[in-house]
């Protein structure tokens, strides 16, 4: 039977508070007078109110022994009658409480359910969603919320569950059949023998096809290509799965990922071939997204190295600038002495070349002149020579794809690929080079009189740096992936987007059309500019603007904490009681269930003994980021480490802790202290360095902290309570993850400020949140290097007109507004994640898309 819940099956709440009662279940004064016409006595009149109220919060009647005294209570007590805690309808009242039901359904509008039409209802929109949804519970949760809408009263639990479970069921095997139909017979014993052991390792295929990738090693990068080469020759599963939906692919996939060989014996032959087939396609498409991912970070690594070269390279050549410098004095000195020239050039020429040669002058200045400005560009082969081989393999696993007519990258890399073998340093090919930059231009071309005209070293640089470059700006997408995917297939049609249209920018406050968008933008840019004119004289002693326009803040100076805040402090420490952190969860598994959300992924009640017990020590175990041998130990009730473990990885899925942080979320929200701090409108966004596990893609070595880890970034509200929680590789541009974070809330409050360090600043950022109706406000940096915009070229400011250097595009954005509002509506609807359209748009790219249009609305979003 399905876990009731972790359904939306309506249900009184496990705790009632004072709010609680107030706001559903005290009656208005209309039921109040149509109870009073209705029903004789004070109990029936009780009677009468109670249900009315709980079945305007179910939908359905509870037995009255459920109903909780204290419902019974508020609800006699708004009637001004005696407070009295039960109901009773027993013996010859029971005929007046069917009436009493009758009644309420006729005075609410609302059909009884019947084993006729109602089953029939249920029945059919179960029919039609069964081959979309996951879980039986999910069947139920679109039955319940169909049957509401509707006007229906709902049925027994029971009846819902009984119902779900054999459509649910009925659908899957026809699914799980028609996929086996699709395999032969040597496929199917293939599938099978992936779950026998092998001798001597005793372990089976089948735990090789869940192997994850480690970090991004030399020796890691070569096993990845390995496994990503066995995995695509195993059976074909894209026939056999074509048609299905991505999110149920998803859920076979992670099943079939949680599962062992052993369960998986367990299925019926058609189920397990399905499931595997689901984690094979699921795994093919992790493997291509990780080896991209360490493509351009290797490719990252090795220009950082080459930046720090080109910096000890010009350390070590200081000295030989003091040198030249000194002999240049020394011929100034000459030149003072007032000699005739012929015995001037005699001396400066004893000076400069004592031994009659100047070359090694020559080579002293050639040196300065090469390695003075900031081009790394010539000393990325050495770092790219020693991991040749292995980017050749991981360019050549891949399969990529240009959504552009610009295929010059792809025609280039094709010629790079066929001279591997090559060890000229010059090759014949001649390459078109018109997605590179000037400086590379220099290093790969010479002139068609000193032989062949390409450079093969300098290409193989050049087309695997612009290769990466390109893939974390979208430029370029790897087929068969779902990170580097193309993110253009993703986004909705625009017809659809024009229905949400109305819908969206009424709830964010954007005008419909992009020529009153566009004049929006405009008025709010004039109107911000003159009130900044019109102050900057206050602040003048904290800003100044220079002739050039260049911006200068004075820093400010911290303020003491006051004696009175720390003396509160240690009171405080002083009187606040030490407590468990598993009393902690125990109490607020006793107020709240959270673990309610935990078990097995089919959404069954668990089988597992204790079921709360064991997700209250295995949350502990998480929280506490202790691993299951560990935690076993300090633990004194006998809980093994396989419990936990085994707990962990069937019962509680990301989705599951998720739903349960929503949770507890809510319930913060509903206390009364933390409405002093604050509505929980305003965020703060930071990342935190932690220790992690170092064989995964997460960790990385931190800039500021230097030592291996990973960063977990966070919105923690004014009212603090953390919005959201996700784990990124350091070094990753944290803006990318601020709508994303507030779009995953999922709670009544939802946030509309950010604010963040110099992380958060990004143009492409401050365009979407304020296209999403959200306030960023980061910390800016690079004060210098920013371009101000003014409304038009006639606007004039008496105080800050030297900021602004150009005039915003108002044409270009009014071109690209249905492009914006395409992206905007696609991510709010949920279909395209908010990190992967940052992370195309944040980076520099030769396929701009809607970059321009990007470009300029923020600057207005930023001014503002």
């Amino acid at each position: 039977m399905s876990s009731i819940e972790r359904t939306a099956y309506p249900r009184l709440p496990r705790v009632i508070t004072l709010k609680d009662l107030q706001q559903s279940f005290t009656p208005t004064a209309d039921e109040v007078e149509w109870v009073n016409g209705t029903s004789r006595g004070a109990a029936l009149r009780i009677g009468l109110a109670t249900l009315l109220k709980c079945f305007q919060h179910l939908h359905h009647f509870p037995p009255l022994a459920e109903i909780p005294p204290e419902i019974v209570e508020h609800v006699s007590a708004s009637l001004g009658l005696s407070p009295t805690q039960a109901l009773d309808y027993g013996g010859e009242l029971t005929h007046t409480m069917y009436r009493h039901h009758r009644k309420i359904r006729e005075m609410l509008g609302v059909k009884a359910y019947d084993e006729k039409a109602g089953r029939d209802l249920i029945l059919k929109t179960a029919r039609d969603a069964a081959n979309l949804v996951n879980t039986r519970i999910d069947l139920i949760n679109i039955v319940v919320n169909e049957m509401v809408r509707l006007g229906w009263e709902l049925p027994a639990f029971r009846t819902l569950d009984d119902i779900a479970e054999a459509i649910h069921a009925a659908a899957e095997a026809d699914l799980h059949v028609a996929i086996a139909q699709k395999l032969n017979g040597e496929q199917r014993a293939w599938l099978d023998n992936l779950l026998h052991g092998e001798l001597p390792s005793r372990q089976t295929r089948y735990n090789q096809l869940k192997r994850s990738a480690k970090r991004s090693s030399r020796k890691h990068l070569d096993d990845l290509i390995e496994q990503l080469h066995w995995l695509e020759g195993l059976p074909d599963c894209k026939a056999p799965l074509a048609g299905i939906a991505a999110t149920k692919l998803k859920y076979m996939g992670d099943v079939a990922a949680a599962m062992d060989a052993g369960d998986m014996k367990d299925f019926r032959p058609a189920k397990r071939h399905a499931y595997i087939l689901a984690l094979i396609h699921q795994m093919q498409v992790r493997a291509r997204d990780d080896i991209a991912e360490m493509f351009c970070r290797r490719i990252s690594t090795m220009h950082k190295m080459a930046r720090e070269k080109l910096q000890d390279i010009q350390k070590r050549q200081r000295n030989l600038s003091e040198e030249l410098v000194a002999t240049l004095d020394d011929v100034l000195e000459i030149l003072a002495e007032k000699l005739d020239d012929a015995e001037t050039g005699a001396a400066v020429r004893e000076l400069l070349a004592p031994k009659g040669d100047l070359d090694p002058l020559r080579e002293s200045c050639a040196a300065i002149r090469v390695w003075s400005g900031s081009n790394h560009l010539p000393l990325v082969w050495k770092p790219f020579s020693s991991h040749r081989s292995v980017m050749f393999r991981m360019a050549l696993a891949l399969k990529f794809e240009i959504p552009g007519k610009d295929k010059s990258l792809l025609n280039a890399l094709v010629i790079v690929l066929a001279n591997e073998s090559r060890k000229a340093e010059w090759i014949e090919d001649e390459v078109d080079l018109s997605f590179a930059s000037e400086r590379w231009h220099k290093l790969i071309r010479r002139s068609s009189g000193q032989g062949h005209p390409t450079n093969r070293r300098n290409l193989e640089v050049c087309v695997f740096s612009h290769l990466a470059t390109e893939l974390r700006s979208g430029g370029v997408c790897v087929d068969g992936s779902e990170s580097f995917a193309d993110y253009r297939k993703q986004l909705l049609p625009w017809k659809d987007c024009k229905e949400l249209l109305p819908k969206y920018c009424e709830r964010v406050g954007l005008p419909t059309t992009a020529k009153a968008f566009v004049e929006n933008l405009k008025n709010m840019l004039r109107e911000t500019a003159c009130k900044l004119d019109a102050e900057f004289p206050k602040h003048a002693g904290d800003v100044v603007i220079d002739n050039r326009g260049g911006i200068s803040v004075k820093r400010t100076t911290a303020k003491e904490v006051p004696a009175s805040a720390i003396a509160l402090q240690a009171a405080l420490e002083s009187r606040v009681p030490s407590r468990n952190i598993l009393d902690i969860l125990a109490n607020i598994e006793h107020w709240t269930g959270f673990t309610r959300h935990f078990g097995p992924l089919s959404g069954d009640e668990p089988k597992i003994r204790n079921a709360r017990e064991r997700y209250l020590l295995t949350t502990f175990a998480l929280g506490c980021n202790l691993g299951p041998n560990q935690a076993a130990r300090h633990l004194s009730n006998g809980v093994t480490p396989h419990q936990l473990s085994y707990t962990s990885r069937r019962h509680m899925s990301l989705d599951q802790l998720d739903a349960a942080c929503r949770d507890l979320a809510e319930l913060y929200l509903r206390l009364e202290l933390p409405k002093v701090w604050g509505d929980g409108k305003k965020v703060a966004a930071d990342g935190t360095q932690y220790d992690f596990f170092d064989q995964n893609l997460l960790a990385g070595m931190h800039f500021r902290y230097r030592k291996m880890g990973a960063v977990a970034y966070r919105h923690v509200a004014d009212n603090y309570i953390a919005y959201f929680r996700h784990f990124i590789p350091p070094g990753m541009l944290e803006a990318i993850y601020v709508i994303e974070a507030l779009l995953k809330t999922g709670l009544s409050v939802e946030p509309d400020t950010v604010y963040s360090d110099t992380h958060g600043q990004s143009e492409t950022v401050f365009a979407y949140t304020y296209l999403s109706g959200i306030t960023l406000m980061p910390r800016i940096r690079g004060w210098k290097d920013l371009h101000f915009y003014r409304p038009d070229k006639s606007t004039t400011y008496d105080h800050i007109d030297g900021l602004f250097t150009d005039v915003i595009d108002w044409k270009l954005i009014e071109d690209g507004f249905p492009d914006l509002m395409q992206v905007a509506i696609s991510m709010e609807q949920g279909v395209l994640l908010t990190s992967v359209r940052f992370r195309t748009k944040s980076t520099p790219s030769i396929h701009a898309g809607l970059r321009p249009t990007v470009r300029n609305s923020p600057s207005v979003s930023m001014a503002c």
